[in-house]
């Protein structure tokens, strides 16, 4: 499956922070991580998946957000019946300090944020 990845003005990644929730809609998955500097890699913190609104508000007031700066984010609308499976795979793939688990479903592979 093919996903649709946002990015804001520019094609440039969002900031968490930045983000206006009256463009956000829809049920999907987002991915919430720190960009690598100065040769790091970037780290995913968060992987989640719901009503793409919530999940960022959510992520807005959670403490461990909440005190870092910088953090990027993006999200994507996948159909309800295949969020599981999705947001599975992303776990999988991206393996995020924190999330929940997606429950046992099969993963379904997507292409993955953070590569362009």
């Amino acid at each position: 499956m093919q996903l649709q990845w946002f990015k804001c003005t520019g094609a440039n990644w969002c900031l968490l922070e930045e983000v206006d929730l009256h463009e956000v809609d829809g049920y999907g998955v987002l991915a919430v991580w720190r960009s690598g500097e100065m040769g790091r890699t970037s780290v995913v913190l968060y992987v989640g998946h719901g009503p793409l609104r919530q999940q960022i508000e959510e992520c807005r007031r959670d403490p461990i957000f909440r005190t870092a700066s910088q953090l990027r984010v993006t999200w994507a609308r996948v159909d309800p019946r295949d969020v599981d499976g999705v947001a599975a795979y992303l776990y999988q793939q991206l393996r995020p300090l924190w999330g929940e688990v997606p429950r046992a479903v099969a993963p379904q592979p997507v292409n993955l944020p953070l590569t362009g």
